[in-house]
């Protein structure tokens, strides 16, 4: 009996995931090797270091290459957004097929200076690297560095 939920939209975004995942897994060696940081930026190291209080942009288009950080989830993705474990790959299959069928909800980021963390939507941060998207629609809260 054939499972009717495995389609051949499912399988191009499983070997899509699996790709991801190994260039993350390569580049996670790599970096290792030569030293360099190829993680996620930790929103929660920024804290210390920002006002408490924080204000309310709206949704915007924003840069896919200004997000290089994340609020907790920043060993689940590398900086390029890439998975880093195998868990993550039923969902992220399932966003990148709701992708092919109509349009994600915008995710939710803080905004650090001109550098985004994301808060909720890792996930579809990731497929949207993947398939080249320039550009996320996001729903966008700026906190302020404490003055020096």
């Amino acid at each position: 009996m054939v499972n009717a939920t495995f389609s051949p939209a499912r399988f191009t975004a499983i070997e899509q995931f699996q790709h991801e995942n190994w260039l993350a897994q390569v580049k996670s060696l790599f970096s290792r090797l030569t030293a360099n940081n190829n993680r996620l930026d930790s929103f929660s190291a920024r804290l210390p270091g920002l006002l408490p209080e924080r204000h309310y942009l709206g949704v915007q288009e924003i840069c896919l290459a200004q997000v290089t950080g994340s609020v907790g989830r920043s060993t689940d993705f590398d900086r390029s957004f890439r998975p880093l474990k195998a868990h993550l790959r039923d969902r992220w299959v399932n966003l990148y097929l709701l992708l092919q069928s109509g349009a994600w909800p915008p995710v939710r980021v803080y905004k650090v200076g001109e550098q985004y963390f994301v808060s909720d939507g890792h996930h579809r941060v990731s497929v949207a690297h993947s398939i080249g998207m320039r550009a996320i629609q996001a729903e966008v809260w700026e906190y302020t560095s404490k003055a020096v």
